[in-house]
């Protein structure tokens, strides 16, 4: 039988949590599958949490990243396009955001609105904020809860 010698299996629970400076009682992102984590090439995920009466401001990613929520727990409004368009989000809900489509979301409820966040392929600078920051911050995009510099303890 061949050995694995990858890594192919993240938990959640043991990913470090990010935010971006002076926005850690808004918004946790979990970096769960890259390049980094698991060796993928082709997708990019991350266990997102927004915080009740929290929202994302709406923003554009480019072409060729389109974007897929897949909704975990909680509720909100996503909105789409230049008119804000709004959409009931709740567990179980998916989202496909096409690649140059404004977009944002707001937890409407008590609970967290947790989710995961996909992307086709690896981020390139300038992507996505969160991913840019986390990995200026820790220098890569994916840490273990027992890391401390990049080090495992």
């Amino acid at each position: 039988m061949e050995k694995i010698k990858k890594r192919y299996i993240v938990k959640a629970s043991e990913v470090k949590r990010f935010s971006i400076a002076g926005q850690e009682d808004i918004y946790v992102s979990r970096l769960l599958i890259d390049k980094e984590s698991v060796g993928s090439e082709r997708m990019v995920m991350s266990n997102c949490t927004l915080k009740p009466g929290k929202r994302i401001e709406p923003g554009i990613h480019p072409c060729p990243y389109d974007e897929a929520y897949y909704i975990l727990k909680g509720k909100g409004i996503l909105r789409m396009g230049d008119n804000n368009e709004q959409y009931e989000v709740c567990a179980g809900t998916v989202v496909f955001i096409p690649c140059e489509l404004r977009h944002g979301l707001e937890n409407t409820g008590t609970d967290d609105l947790e989710f995961l966040a996909i992307f086709p392929g690896q981020l390139k600078p300038g992507v996505n904020g969160i991913y840019d920051e986390r990995k200026k911050k820790w220098g890569k995009s994916f840490r273990l809860i027992d890391e401390e510099d990049g080090l495992k303890i």
